[in-house]
């Protein structure tokens, strides 16, 4: 009888061969069930919730979505594969024989079941199909109630002797946990794990493979004790380093996989912070793998700290050079040495065989340093060797900054904080919809750490830096210390964006693809909390500060309100047609003041810093301006287009018009125009060209080089291509503005300064044109040859 079948008695069913589970995780990653069947059983499938997904010669195709709580399972369950795990269940019926007093022994169905040989995994899980609240309490004491007796069947069926350390896992995703559950299951020693953290370590494992097993068990294991590495010594050198205790040896990727931990940013560990690491890059471990494999090794050491006290046995001193030579008792206990710097030279022995992890690594080992110390030696080692990147540094701002006595670096301390902690708080409105370090991105994760801290620091709401960055000057929600202004500002943010939030959930759950959950909205809706909160202090000759959260915000819920009522009453369409800005620095603030001027329309003395200036940029002659502007380059861009084929072909009609235009079909287009007007008052057919059919003229191969230097003017920004013939697109698209008033279509900042650049450009060229000698048609010829 084969192992997996003699599992039946006691579990079942159970997989240990590796292609079984192999193809097992082939299974569990579909999304959907899928099934064969015949025409005359569509009816009968669609009405279960079956689509029709192709049709074959003989036979249907259809698929149904897997049900939440079975997609939560084989998401929990490929993380077990993935970590290595080679025992994992079979299936969603794998269960346990449990004895119970009195009574006859019972079947107990397990939703995950992994084990290697030293743990097992048992997991509970629960999931919901939208975010929502609700009691555990129930479901937590039954899992608790079954612990002993699914502990006394692992025992029976591995044997006493193993030794076996049960990690209980409580696997949810979207349910937010209230704390008595929380507490609930602490005390039960069941260890909660929400979808945040799943997608934490399922992309570790993808980069690490079978090694992510010991950062996942450095998590659910902290502190008990590794059997293997008792009295375990190397030989070493102790020091000390900048006044800090330092230890010097040689050991094996195998002993210190399974004793070091790396807290990345991305998981945000709230005991372990500051988290400075960035998860490894996969190509940079396969090609460290790769190197190992062809015998090369690293003469750099693995820069670790110790998280507490080592016992060393000193053997002889150098008095000479301070440092002394002994034995060290490497720790025995899960996360004990945490990684600063070489991640990605230990784990690129993770995809190579097994005999590799006895080869040696050099490690210096600080003993007990903070974990500020950490990270500014983090930093100081990646800065200098390589950049580490802007956003990882503005995230670690919070934490490397955190009490700086320059107001600048205190405010964006706060900010920084701040923002980590929003992304963190489930149910609130930015949870897990900030980008993290590591981490893939997804439509839902549509902000990022430097956008929300730049607009917290111009909003004032945290303190602004005065007088030359010596003076900080408190903002409304500012508390007694940094704690407290970070607790209140925490608040204060979830509550106004609730607001923002529930006016319109379609909108704000479209993220990047909307226009409510991105960097640019939220910024300025940060910037208007800031304005809408000084209108209200001096309306009401309130200070915020001394006034609880939910004060400030019922002071100015009749200010926000003008905005609230026009998302819950807007369609995606018309919020896109409202607030689509241009990318880039002007987006905020252009967002901003027109939200400003929903609540200017109804609050007419609202007039926050710099609204003045923008509303003048909106006036009537502006407008005015940009229409003639526009009316001038197409007018302009005719009569330079035709006074040159005139120059060059004659003023007959026959030879400019018929000579110049190559292409019948803008002829025609013309004609048909230009038999809409009594033959007495018809003009010149180049009066009836439109823009894009100018372009098609000035484009067209044989003419070209008359006009490419008038005309080839490359976007603002952009490297020049071939024909730079673009502007005339969007000039045509913007004369529809005033030609199309009944649409309500108006113009943005972007599209003023857009047609200034255009109208100055072309002016200027066509200038430089007057005094240039027009090309013949044989110079355009010869020009056409050279191209």
């Amino acid at each position: 009888m084969n192992k997996e079948s003699a599992t039946l008695e006691f579990f079942g069913p159970l997989l240990t061969d590796p292609s079984k589970i192999k193809r097992e995780a082939v299974r569990r990653r579909k999304q959907s069930d899928e099934k064969s069947i015949v025409a005359a059983e569509i009816p009968d499938y669609e009405a279960d919730g079956w689509q029709i997904d192709r049709r074959l010669k003989r036979s249907i195709r259809v698929k149904r979505p897997k049900a939440i709580d079975e997609r939560l399972e084989n998401r929990f369950w490929m993380l077990l594969a993935r970590l290595g795990y080679p025992e994992i269940n079979a299936g969603r019926k794998f269960t346990m024989l449990i004895d119970r007093k009195g009574a006859e022994p019972l079947r107990k169905q397990v939703d995950v079941f992994g084990k290697d040989d030293e743990t097992v995994i048992v997991a509970e899980c629960k999931a919901s199909v939208s975010f929502s609240k609700r009691s555990l309490q129930k479901d937590i004491e039954e899992f608790a109630n079954l612990k002993k007796p699914i502990a006394s069947a692992i025992r029976k069926h591995y044997g006493e002797d193993k030794k076996l350390k049960i990690i209980w896992l409580f696997v949810t995703e979207n349910i937010i946990w209230s704390t008595p559950d929380k507490h609930r299951a602490a005390g039960e020693q069941i260890r909660i794990i929400t979808e945040r953290e799943l997608r934490y370590y399922s992309q570790v494992a993808e980069h690490l493979g079978k090694a992510a097993r010991y950062q996942f068990l450095a998590e659910f294991l902290k502190d008990q004790v590794i059997p293997e590495l008792s009295d375990k010594t190397v030989s070493a050198i102790r020091g000390k380093l900048g006044g800090k205790p330092f230890y010097c040896f040689v050991t094996t990727p195998r002993d210190l996989l399974k004793i070091s931990f790396v807290n990345h940013r991305s998981l945000n560990d709230p005991e372990g912070a500051p988290t400075y690491q960035r998860l490894v890059s996969r190509t940079r471990m396969r090609d460290i793998g790769e190197f190992i494999k062809g015998g090369g090794y690293f003469p750099n050491n693995i820069l670790i700290n110790f998280v507490r006290n080592v016992r060393f046995e000193k053997a002889t001193l150098d008095e000479n050079a301070g440092v002394q030579f002994g034995r060290l008792h490497l720790p025995d206990k899960y996360r004990s040495a945490w990684i600063i710097d070489g991640q990605h030279r230990l784990y690129g022995f993770a995809p190579i065989d097994d005999k590799y992890l006895n080869q040696n690594v050099i490690v210096v080992a600080f003993e007990s340093l903070s974990k500020t110390e950490e990270a500014n030696l983090f930093v100081t080692i990646n800065h200098e060797q390589k950049s580490v990147p802007k956003h990882l540094l503005d995230d670690l701002e919070g934490e490397l900054k955190w009490g700086s006595d320059i107001p600048s670096e205190r405010i964006g301390s706060i900010s920084a904080r701040l923002v980590n902690l929003l992304n963190n708080d489930m149910g609130e409105p930015f949870h897990n919809r900030i980008t993290q370090q590591g981490m893939p991105t997804t439509n839902r994760t549509s902000l990022t750490i430097p956008a929300l801290k730049d607009a917290l620091r111009k909003s004032g709401l945290v303190g602004k830096a005065m007088l030359n960055n010596k003076v900080y000057d408190h903002g409304p929600l500012c508390g007694r210390n940094d704690s407290e202004t970070l607790d209140r500002a925490r608040s204060a943010i979830n509550e106004f964006f609730s607001l923002v939030r529930n006016a319109n959930m379609n909108e704000w759950e479209s993220g990047r693809d909307g226009h409510l959950c991105t960097n640019i909205a939220v910024q300025a809706y940060i910037i208007l909390f800031g304005s809408l909160v000084k209108y209200w202090e001096v309306n009401t000759a309130s200070n915020a500060r001394e006034m609880e959260i939910e004060e400030v915000l019922m002071g100015i819920d009749e200010y926000i309100k003008p905005i609230l009522d026009f998302l819950e009453s807007s369609t995606a369409a018309r919020i896109k047609d409202e607030f689509q800005v241009q990318f880039g620095s002007g987006g905020p603030p252009e967002y901003y003041f027109r939200l400003c001027k929903l609540v200017k329309a109804k609050f007419s003395d609202f007039q926050p810093e710099g609204m003045a200036d923008w509303e003048a940029e909106q006036s009537e002659d502006r407008i005015s301006d940009a229409d003639n502007k526009l009316k001038s380059i197409v007018s302009e861009m005719r009569e330079h287009i035709f006074s040159t084929f005139k120059k060059v072909y004659g003023t007959a009609r026959d030879a400019y018009w018929e000579k110049g235009i190559s292409d019948k079909t803008v002829k025609i287009a013309a004609y048909n125009r230009a038999l809409d007007t009594p033959v007495d008052e018809r003009l010149p057919p180049e009066t009836y060209l439109e823009v894009l059919e100018m372009k098609k003229v000035v484009e067209a191969k044989s003419v070209w080089p008359m006009f490419k230097p008038v005309f080839n003017i490359p976007e603002p920004g952009e490297k020049g291509q071939a024909k730079n013939l673009k502007w005339m697109e969007r000039v045509n698209e913007l004369r529809r503005i005033p030609a199309h008033p009944a649409k309500e279509r108006k113009y943005r900042v972007e599209d003023f300064e857009y047609i200034d650049f255009i109208y100055d450009e072309f002016s200027q060229r066509l200038l430089t044109a007057m005094d240039a000698d027009v090309p013949t048609v044989a110079d355009a010829a010869g020009d056409d040859e050279n191209d």
